[in-house]
């Protein structure tokens, strides 16, 4: 609403109402004549004139009527890109923003293909490109890829062109190496086997190397660590492992003498740049030895997202959204390791 030119109309409509007002007195114009005319004539057109400026600049629509006090942003909600523009009289005509999307590799122009979802606003996810956007709307664009982990774009549409870029990361591995600080020893895959005694303790040295320009989980997950039930504590620490643990695992045990223990880790761990990271792990056994033979295992099964059934773009190690415990990334790799406690 422009106030400026709400003034001007009304104080016309109050001029016109004033002069035909005195046009009326017979004790002003005692005599008819073109005083008196003129008076009536004008009031009633500058009344006229400033009521319908007054509704005008109040968005009141008149059917079309438009005077110079009236001009207003013309919008045009079925127009498509571009910016706003000016229609050369004062107008605006503001055009519809549009989305274009497309997947790429994070390090290199390698396009991503595979199943397109997208999310406008509180809406449910679906598979129809979204091209007409509200200026103002969120919208997030995902794609379900089995051999890219794929990360959501979330924007919120603004002028013109919104362009929706997706990062990916190409399925890579990762090597897991299980290092005993204590006896000196490391293994990948179980390479020495000697027992635990009673009340010992083993400091285990956990490193996830992954690969350079790929990732085995660019968005975090769940280590396991898998011991033998007559151990009494296992307590594992790191700066890659998070305070809480947001995501949802459902784990099996390799044998009924096991037991295992679970820490969440975050994005950097394995976030495609191949540097390595640690995890301390102190164990502290019980009052039974645990005998040559005896492993334990470091599982890390990582988080990937999926469209839920309420149509929720979410991130989860398995689809507890939908009460399944189905894992996200199981066409993807999960990094393990198996070791052997040195005595």
């Amino acid at each position: 609403m422009d106030y400026v030119k709400l003034l001007i109309v009304a104080v016309i409509a109050i001029a016109g109402l004033t002069m035909f007002t005195l046009g009326m007195r017979k004790d002003v114009f005692k005599k008819k004549g073109f005083a008196k005319t003129f008076s009536i004539i004008v009031g009633v057109v500058f009344l006229a004139y400033g009521v319908v400026g007054v509704i005008g600049q109040l968005g009141v629509p008149l059917g079309g009527a438009d005077t110079f006090f009236l001009s207003g942003a013309v919008v045009s909600p079925g127009a498509t890109g571009g910016e706003d523009q000016s229609s050369g009289d004062g107008d605006v005509v503001t055009f519809q923003p549009t989305g274009t999307y497309t997947t790429k590799d994070k390090y290199s122009t390698t396009t991503v293909s595979g199943t397109s979802y997208y999310k406008r606003g509180s809406n449910s996810a679906t598979t129809t490109a979204q091209t007409n956007l509200n200026k103002g709307e969120k919208v997030s664009y995902w794609v379900d890829n089995a051999t890219y982990w794929v990360k959501p774009d979330i924007r919120t549409a603004g002028k013109g062109v919104t362009t929706f870029e997706a990062d990916a990361w190409s399925n890579s591995t990762a090597t897991i190496t299980l290092y005993d600080t204590v006896n000196r020893q490391a293994t990948t895959n179980g390479a020495y086997n000697t027992s635990l005694g009673a009340n010992a303790d083993a400091s285990i040295e956990i490193t996830y190397d992954g690969t350079a320009k790929g990732s085995a989980g660019p968005f975090g997950g769940v280590m396991v660590f898998e011991y033998n039930s007559t151990i009494s504590s296992v307590i594992c620490t790191g700066d890659v492992l998070l305070n809480t643990n947001p995501y949802h695992v459902t784990y099996t045990v390799s044998s009924t003498d096991k037991v295992s223990k679970q820490w969440a880790y975050s994005s950097s761990m394995d976030d495609g740049t191949g540097a390595p990271h640690k995890i301390n792990c102190e164990v502290k056994n019980g009052a039974t030895a645990v005998g040559a033979g005896s492993s334990y295992i470091a599982n890390f099964i990582p988080a990937n997202y999926y469209v839920t059934n309420s149509g929720n773009i979410v991130l989860d190690t398995e689809k507890n959204a939908d009460g399944d415990n189905t894992r996200t990334g199981s066409v993807y790799n999960q990094p393990t390791a198996t070791g052997y406690f040195g005595a």
